[in-house]
C-alpha cells in the first residue's frame, strides 16, 4: 500500500467571517516502484537516476483524471522512511475519465 498526502489550508466564510481548519487529503492504493522511461524523463527535464516513478492504482474508484480528486504535483508520500514529493504524473490510464492506473515520477 502507498498513500498520497496533500495538506489542504481552511477555506474563509465570508458570510459568518470565520476560517475552517486546515485538512489533510489522503489518496491510498498499490503501487510499485518502476524504473522510468529515459525519452519521457528528458522531455519532462526530470533526472532518471534520481526521480523514480510509482505505476500506482488507487484503492478508490471513482476518481476523476486531472482533479483534485487525484494526485497532484506537490503532494508527498513515504517510500522506505523517505518522504518524496510527486514532480509530475506522466502517465494516468482513465478510459471512462476516471483513473484504474498511473505512473507518477517522485523526487526526494
Amino acid at each position: 500500500m502507498i498513500a498520497f498526502t496533500r495538506n489542504l489550508p481552511g477555506t474563509y466564510d465570508e458570510a459568518h467571517d470565520t476560517w475552517s481548519a486546515p485538512s489533510t487529503k489522503v489518496i491510498t492504493g498499490e503501487g510499485i516502484l518502476m524504473s522510468g522511461d529515459p525519452e519521457v524523463f528528458a522531455a519532462e527535464e526530470l533526472i532518471l537516476e534520481t526521480t523514480p516513478v510509482v505505476g500506482f492504482t488507487p484503492d478508490d474508484y471513482p476518481l476523476r483524471a486531472y482533479t483534485d480528486e487525484f494526485v497532484k504535483p506537490g503532494d508527498t508520500t513515504v517510500i522506505n522512511d523517505v518522504l518524496f514529493t510527486v514532480a509530475k504524473i506522466l502517465k494516468v490510464v482513465a478510459p471512462d475519465g476516471y483513473v484504474i492506473y498511473s505512473q507518477i515520477a517522485v523526487t526526494a
